[in-house]
């Protein structure tokens, strides 16, 4: 037995006779990475550091065991080498034994006093054991690490001499070392690090100018190609070590994965033609904005033959007479009689509807100058839009398809539908006035339709730049209370009481205003400018601008007896019961006399959110 000092013997306990001591310090139990690494360095080294252990006692007298002071990691570890068969459960382990000083005490200076090696250091040892002819496996088994952990030391030793320099030295952290090591290239690091302002050197943005020229695998365009394909026609990867998923790599010749991605569209392509495609087009990237200046093939009605045209004419001829009969009992009171009448139209329509889908087929003139867009999805799928008319075609269709106005039975009388718009006007106004930058958009559509495409701007254009407020009230009495007036007249009274005494002073005032505060002026104008009052259900003038507006009518209207319901027949008032509520509840109803419907129709349908379809956003 050899003495330490004069307190402390070194004696070979075996294993299976070492116990956790309760005066160890450290109550955060060791990571199950840290003790595997400790047995596998154990394993390769040898136990670089004797334990420290107390004797165990009862009742004053040893039982046969130790306690671990200082080294229970240590313990752990070798109790992993008995599980995994390295070793047996009484390998004698070397300990110091210290039955004098406070376990303690001894315990929080062990932990205490100890510094653990700088991470710069350990990049640096790893590299010089590979350097020395180690293989990465090797330095992995031997430090019970994965040798991923190993590549991403030797990727951290391998950034510029001085980035290294700045870490050790604490001005530089180890996430922008990392990002950093994501390139071999020694200048392009020191450039990327030069060109970011101090405030900005995070390692988002190193990483980001690192590989601003290149394309990640994750991408839409590698996922078509296919990585495989990619490298064998000789492309190269870059692989982020550091990254939380193992599949963070880039792509680093994108010209040439531009290229295959181009040569398999186009196979798609010819495909297509050979399918009747009258042109293709191929993108490798297609946008909403590129898709929506092309046109849609448009479907219409072949000619029906003998049979189906006697009973199209039959059954249209026997609503029209409906409709006129419903029109002249629009302020009657038989509600029997105007509800039957309503009833035979919604057959008459759906026979109507029967027929005419078997004579809808494209448009024949259209399809035969139609063509296709070939893209790539951002999921990296094939993506064919087809049936599409180039802008000019489908210019030219429009133009000849203008003026004619679809058919159908109508939901609305003329007059309801002109105050129904105009109450959507106002709620576009005060929606619109609120958006200075949608405002701007619609004004520069007006004036770059008349610069650019020669169009003037005529009576049906939604946007009237002549900024003339359309007389609303002409087409809807009660607008004049309606929110949105409320709101617009609220803000016209905000907007005055900036603006100078004088016009003669305006330009001037205008001159030194900031652009948000110019921009918020022309928007409220042109709001006041908005006139899409129709007598047309079918109108969808305003629709793009409502839209772009985020217009939503439920928090601007509302039905009422009055405004609504007492123009409807019995039969619509029921069924818009019946679609915001139940039909249980329309069906309760459907006695009552068509006055007294309507009132009770506004109570029930209050706060529900219900719009009739006019008003209702339009699916495009």
């Amino acid at each position: 037995m050899k003495r330490v000092a004069e307190d402390r013997t070194v004696q070979r306990i075996p294993l299976n006779q070492l116990k956790p001591s309760p005066k160890n310090v450290r109550t955060v139990p060791h990571s199950k990475y840290h003790i595997k690494s400790l047995a596998a360095s154990i394993e390769a080294h040898g136990l670089l550091q004797n334990l420290i252990v107390e004797t165990e006692r009862e009742d004053g007298k040893p039982t046969g065991f130790y306690l671990v002071t200082v080294g229970e990691g240590r313990r752990l570890a070798q109790l992993l080498c008995v599980k995994n068969k390295k070793i047996k459960a009484d390998e004698p382990i070397p300990c110091v034994i210290d039955d004098i000083h406070d376990g303690e005490a001894v315990s929080l200076a062990e932990n205490d006093v100890r510094e653990a090696m700088h991470p710069a250091d350990q990049f640096a040892a790893f590299k010089r054991l590979i350097d020395g002819g180690k293989s990465i496996e090797d330095v992995a088994a031997q430090f019970g690490v994965t040798p991923l952990v190993v590549q991403r030391r030797l990727k951290l030793a391998n950034v510029a001499p001085e980035f290294i320099e700045q870490y050790r030295r604490d001005k530089m952290g180890l996430d922008q070392l990392m990002a950093l090591a994501i390139v071999d290239d020694h200048d392009k690091q020191r450039r990327v690090w030069e060109n970011l302002p101090s405030y900005n050197r995070d390692p988002d943005s190193i990483r980001r100018m690192l590989t601003e020229s290149e394309i990640a695998v994750n991408e839409g365009i590698a996922k078509f190609v296919g990585i495989k394909a990619y490298e064998k026609a000789g492309g190269l990867i870059r692989r982020d070590l550091f990254a939380e998923r193992e599949d963070d790599r880039f792509v680093m010749d994108p010209e040439l994965l531009r290229r295959l991605a181009t040569e398999k569209l186009e196979k798609a392509a010819t495909q297509l033609k050979a399918e009747g495609c009258a042109w293709v087009e191929v993108m490798l990237d297609l946008d909403y904005s590129t898709l929506n200046t092309y046109g849609h093939v448009g479907y219409t009605l072949r000619e029906p033959n003998k049979k189906e045209q006697t009973k199209l004419d039959a059954l249209k001829a026997k609503r029209t007479e409906i409709e006129q009969e419903i029109d002249a009992a629009g302020d009657s009171e038989d509600d029997d009689g105007s509800d039957a009448l309503y009833e035979q139209t919604l057959e008459l329509d759906m026979q109507i509807e029967e027929v005419e889908a078997t004579l809808r087929v494209p448009d024949p003139q259209q399809q035969a100058v139609a063509g296709a867009l070939i893209a790539i999805t951002h999921g990296g799928e094939l993506r064919i839009e087809k049936g599409l008319l180039k802008p000019e075609d489908a210019k030219r269709f429009r133009s000849a398809k203008a003026g004619k106005k679809p058919t159908g039975p109508r939901l609305h009388s003329a007059a309801l539908t002109r105050r129904l718009t105009a109450h959507r006007t106002i709620a576009l106004q005060a929606a619109l006035a609120e958006q200075p930058g949608v405002a701007l958009v619609a004004v520069a559509h007006r004036l770059v339709l008349r610069a650019f495409y020669g169009r003037g701007m005529g009576p049906d254009d939604p946007v009237q730049l002549k900024v003339e407020e359309p007389q609303l009230k002409t087409y809807a009495e009660d607008i004049e209370d309606c929110k949105a007036k409320v709101a617009l007249d609220a803000r016209r009274e905000a907007l005055s009481r900036e603006l100078p005494g004088k016009a003669q002073a305006l330009f001037g005032w205008l001159l030194e205003q900031s652009q948000d505060k110019v921009l918020e002026l022309c928007a409220y104008c042109v709001a006041r400018a908005i006139n899409g009052v129709s007598d047309d259900e079918n109108d969808h003038r305003l629709d793009s601008i409502a839209e772009a507006a985020h217009l939503d009518m439920k928090s601007w209207w509302t039905p009422t007896a009055l405004g609504y319901f007492g123009s409807l027949p019995k039969a619509r008032i029921l069924d818009a019961v019946r679609e915001a509520t139940s039909p249980e509840v329309a069906a309760s109803l459907s006695t009552m006399k068509k006055t007294a419907l309507a009132a009770v129709a506004e109570q029930r349908l209050a706060g529900s959110g219900w719009l009739p379809s006019l008003l209702r956003p339009q699916a495009h």
